[in-house]
């Protein structure tokens, strides 16, 4: 069993995929849960996915206030904004200042990106890209805030490949969003529990996400219902002295047409399959 002392373990809204995100803390709340995220990705990628979002651009100082003070009535502590901005993306410079100044307003210590391209793109490509990641590294870190590469797509689709670019980077404030679920999505015959070795010491935050699916198939299912070997992939986080934050992540199932009790009961399963393997208490 792992032992549980000083684990940070929360989820994200997405884990009601389709609803809105303060109907989603309303229900994590409801299940135990004290630590989250907050949308506020760059606007395309919210488009591409259809999901509900948060501007920090249009809010005023009074607005952040209030939202703070809103999910502190309902338990939440903000962890980290989920922007996913393109680092390779000279547009979605600005957009990422904004996001980082919005994550050190409301107390968060992570700024969730992604990195579109290859190792072998343009190397003119390549270099403006690292200079803007140490461009925005150094903006960040001047704020209190790090920058966290999702395992997604792109630069970051996989351990490995994101250890060569956050190598390249050199920057102490950049690193990895370990996303378990998003590795099998994106690549072929990939173990989370393996691929995780390569970047173990740049872990940041991670999202507890489980499939039954392969690659390119949406079938995120309750956490212990699939293929993610979680009690070897937390051995080697925990041997780094890592103790989160730990945030779930069950977008659910392509097709399925769950109701909010449905959701709930799939994040309360998950909690339960963490007390088992003992990365939270009994409870």
């Amino acid at each position: 069993m792992l032992d549980p002392t000083g684990n940070i373990v929360g989820a994200n809204p997405y884990c009601f995929f389709g609803y809105e995100p303060f109907v989603a803390y309303k229900y994590l709340a409801r299940a135990g849960i004290k630590y989250t995220e907050i949308p506020a990705m760059v606007q395309s990628m919210a488009l591409a996915y259809g999901l509900t979002n948060l501007a920090p651009e249009a809010l005023s100082a009074a607005d952040v206030r209030a939202l703070k003070e809103k999910l502190a009535a309902l338990g939440q502590t903000i962890v980290s904004i989920a922007a996913f901005g393109d680092l390779a993306d000279p547009g979605h410079l600005e957009p990422m200042r904004q996001r980082i100044d919005f994550a050190a307003q409301l107390g968060a210590g992570v700024v969730l990106a992604d990195a579109s391209g290859d190792l072998d793109m343009d190397r003119s490509l390549w270099r403006q890209t690292i200079t803007r990641s140490r461009f925005l590294g150094d903006y960040a870190a001047d704020r209190g805030v790090r920058l966290a590469l999702e395992i997604h797509a792109g630069l970051s689709r996989s351990g490995a490949v994101v250890r060569r670019f956050l190598d390249a980077v050199d920057h102490p404030a950049i690193g990895v969003n370990y996303d378990t679920g998003n590795l099998i999505y994106s690549n072929d015959d990939a173990d989370p529990a393996q691929d995780v070795t390569e970047v173990a010491d740049r872990v940041f935050q991670v999202h507890l996400k489980d499939t039954t699916g392969g690659k390119g198939d949406w079938q995120f299912c309750a956490l212990g219902d699939g293929r993610v070997n979680f009690p070897a992939f937390l051995a080697v986080l925990q041997a780094r002295g890592f103790r989160g934050p730990y945030l779930l992540e069950i977008e659910g199932l392509a097709d399925e047409d769950l109701d909010l009790a449905g959701h709930l009961r799939r994040v309360e399963k998950s909690l339960a399959y963490l007390r088992q393997i003992g990365l939270l208490p009994p409870s």
